[in-house]
């Protein structure tokens, strides 16, 4: 049987494995800034390196932490994250253990994508993971931690597509998710694998988000309910770059219509499972459903130029999802705009 390692010897191990003639000693004695700078110096050059296809970066959180977000210990007797583990040490060698513990830290949350504290990382004020946040977004497109810089647009894409994704709005997931490089004639895969350079996969990825963000400032500034833009967009099939007057009366009079006749109709006292409703309520919802395509087809006929919202298009099948979100209660909620 193998025999558990000192606290000492795996910090050696560690060191020598990720931070060879790395300047380490020196550095875990610096702080604010220029420790900052070395964190980030490392981060980047752990993030660039592979081995089997896994980046460094991942390995030396696998050190420490699982792969969930927040930091879990891998193992419960790792003497380095024990107490009684970290009193063999001397005081060198603690320091050293720390700046790597806040390296592994940050490479475990931009490997595995999860959100991290903006200020402890790249010393920005306001802690807001949204592209809204100016200083953050000037941080990733001037820095020269590309890399670093790469995974936190994923990151920001990743966390929108979340919040987009409870707030029911479809098109700005689905552009997200298929996100596409002109420039470079390709989809933006997982960072790890992909071929367009970080500079422009990060500015992709945050153009993307800033143009979601300032339709929806339009239409916040129009005092349109969110409903009505989720509508005016289905509408599209894709988050459009501004508001037209024929969509919105189309959105208009599909939001009028689901306001009286859906809204809250397909909700049961027993709120019993759909599989368990009684096939006389099924069809009630059927036919519900079949009258608000009917109604689709209408405004359809009334506002729009011919090849808009075809059925069976993506744009259909948006429209058909929110009719029977409104049915089931999800509807007009103005404070939760996105």
């Amino acid at each position: 049987m193998e025999q558990t390692k000192s606290a000492r010897e795996m910090l050696a191990l560690i060191e020598r494995k990720y931070f060879r003639g790395a300047g380490l000693d020196k550095a875990s004695r610096t702080e604010g800034d220029e420790r900052r700078a070395y964190r980030l110096e490392q981060v980047e050059r752990l993030l660039t390196k592979k081995n089997a296809g896994a980046l460094w970066a991942m390995y030396l959180s696998d050190e420490f932490w699982t792969a969930d977000e927040g930091r879990n210990p891998m193992y419960e007797d790792d003497p380095l994250m024990t107490l009684a583990g970290q009193q063999t040490l001397t005081d060198r060698e603690m320091s050293r253990l720390r700046l790597i513990i806040e390296i592994a830290g940050l490479c475990h949350d931009l490997s595995l994508h999860f959100t991290f504290d903006l200020k402890e990382a790249f010393g920005i004020k306001k802690d807001d993971f949204w592209v809204s946040n100016k200083q953050l977004v000037e941080w990733l497109t001037t820095t020269e931690y590309e890399h670093v810089a790469m995974h936190t647009a994923y990151t920001l894409k990743k966390h929108a597509i979340s919040v987009y994704e409870y707030g029911h709005y479809l098109p700005a997931q689905d552009e997200l998710a298929e996100l596409y490089s002109e420039k470079h004639q390709q989809r933006l895969g997982y960072p790890n694998n992909t071929e367009i350079p970080p500079r422009d996969y990060a500015n992709t990825i945050i153009d993307s988000l800033a143009q979601i963000e300032r339709h929806w400032q339009r239409g916040r500034r129009l005092k349109l309910r969110p409903d009505l833009v989720m509508l005016h967009d289905e509408i599209y099939g894709v988050v459009p770059r501004q508001f037209d007057k024929g969509v919105l009366q189309a959105a208009q009079e599909l939001y009028d219509y689901m306001d009286k006749e859906l809204y809250g109709r397909f909700v049961t006292e027993d709120f019993k499972p759909w599989d368990e409703q009684p096939e006389s309520f099924k069809q009630f919802v059927s036919d519900q459903l079949g009258q608000f395509a009917n109604k689709v087809r209408e405004v359809r006929s009334k506002y729009l130029s011919k090849g808009w919202i075809t059925d069976g298009s993506l744009a259909f099948a948006y429209l058909m999802e929110h009719a029977q979100r409104c049915g089931q209660g999800w509807w007009r909620e103005e404070d939760d705009a996105l």
